[in-house]
């Protein structure tokens, strides 16, 4: 019986072993699959990157075109991936299925518009009426009772204004449907003329640059003001503020939800923190500032050169301060934007593009004149606007 015993105990191990192998095998053959298709992944995805940052297009095709009446005087945004078209009689918004989003009506002189996110604000410059609109349509109007200098929205709808009311200029806040949340009344003795505003996106944050002139001596003041819980402890919601003396900052953004930057005739200032701003880097400019664009990563400054051949400089600078990019070119350009890591140059009949690692990506004109071009999710393809019509265009 004994010897019964083991033989059955002696199949059993040797058949519980031979299970073992089994399932060692198979798993050791899903890894080898696993490894393969990581492999596969892996050189698929470094030969789509070679080929995006190799490729070089030369022409474009139109994927779909939006008509509508021609408006001559109109100007032209981005919102969202549609279009928004404002003049002195109204605004509206269309998508590339050639349907109007919607429409609001007005009469002004000196429209102010300003987009973010899903928000846009537009008022009367020297008047008192902002209208807030969303891609549902109105969200809600404003009446600042005084003469509006400037207007910036936020993703949330907030909305800040400088208004003026004879020697004294208020800094004021309002939400979508009107409501004032907060007021800062300067005056030139007090804390200086207010040149520039910026709201971030979430709508907790203001940066404001002042003016001060004290004894003849010109000061520029970039202060930070938080309408959140962390503001709510501080003298007048004022977190943060930073002097620069013998400069004029009149220009100020923020590029995210963490840094932020100031433009002087001869400085560049980034700041970094979402509650409380810290100066983190600044920088001398000697020339001359022609334009100022950016994105959620890279600063861009165009210099005027002064020069026959490639008149124009741009440098190129990340959230850090570091020039990632420079280069001279020639084109006499209306405009220039960012496409994630592309610098798109253009004018009303031609375009260049180039990467961060100077690879000049498209050269070309336009197969009709535009006033407008705009960049989608995707680096290929763009919007082309003109008076009658916006085409979606696929580089290739």
């Amino acid at each position: 019986m004994a010897q019964i015993s083991n033989y059955f105990k002696n199949k059993y191990e040797d058949g519980q072993e031979e299970i073992h192998k089994k399932i060692n095998r198979h798993r050791r053959i899903i890894l080898y699959k696993i490894l393969a298709v990581v492999i596969v992944i892996i050189i698929i995805s470094i030969a789509i990157y070679h080929n995006y940052k190799t490729m070089i297009y030369t022409d474009y095709t139109v994927l779909r075109t939006m008509n509508y009446e021609e408006a001559k005087t109109s100007s032209y945004l981005k919102f969202n991936n549609n279009v928004i078209r404002y003049s002195a009689d109204g605004i509206s918004a269309f998508n590339m299925d050639n349907e109007m989003l919607w429409n609001q009506p007005y009469q002004m002189q000196n429209p102010i518009v300003d987009v973010c996110g899903d928000y846009v604000a537009v008022g009367d410059y020297k008047k008192s009426k902002i209208y807030v609109l969303n891609s549902e349509g109105p969200q809600g109007e404003i009446d600042t009772t005084l003469p509006i200098q400037n207007l910036c929205v936020s993703g949330t709808g907030n909305v800040a204004v400088i208004l003026e009311e004879g020697e004294v200029t208020w800094v004021k806040l309002f939400n979508k449907e009107g409501k004032n949340i907060a007021n800062d009344r300067t005056t030139m003795d007090k804390s200086g003329y207010p040149m520039a505003i910026a709201i971030s996106d979430d709508g907790i944050m203001l940066c404001v640059s002042y003016l001060i002139i004290n004894g003849g001596t010109l000061t520029s003041s970039v202060a930070y003001y938080n309408f959140g819980n962390v503001g709510q402890n501080e003298i007048d919601n004022l977190v943060s503020g930073y002097n620069f003396a013998n400069s004029i900052v009149s220009y100020v953004e923020f590029m995210n939800g963490n840094t932020s930057f100031a433009i002087g005739d001869n400085r560049l200032e980034i700041f970094k923190g979402d509650q409380k701003p810290e100066n983190i880097f600044e920088t001398e400019i000697t020339k001359e500032i022609k334009s100022v664009f950016h994105n959620e990563d890279y600063i861009g400054l165009v210099y005027a050169e002064g020069r026959s051949e490639n008149p124009y400089h741009i440098d190129v600078y990340n959230t850090s301060g570091d020039i990632i990019y420079a280069k001279d070119f020639s084109l006499n350009y209306s405009d220039i934007v960012f496409n994630k890591d592309l610098v798109i140059i253009y004018n009303s009949d031609d375009c260049v593009i180039y990467n961060m690692n100077d690879v000049e990506k498209y050269r070309g004109s336009f197969k009709e004149s535009i006033v407008k071009m705009i960049p989608t999710d995707s680096i290929t393809k763009y919007l082309l606007v003109s008076g009658t019509r916006t085409e979606e265009i696929q580089l290739k």
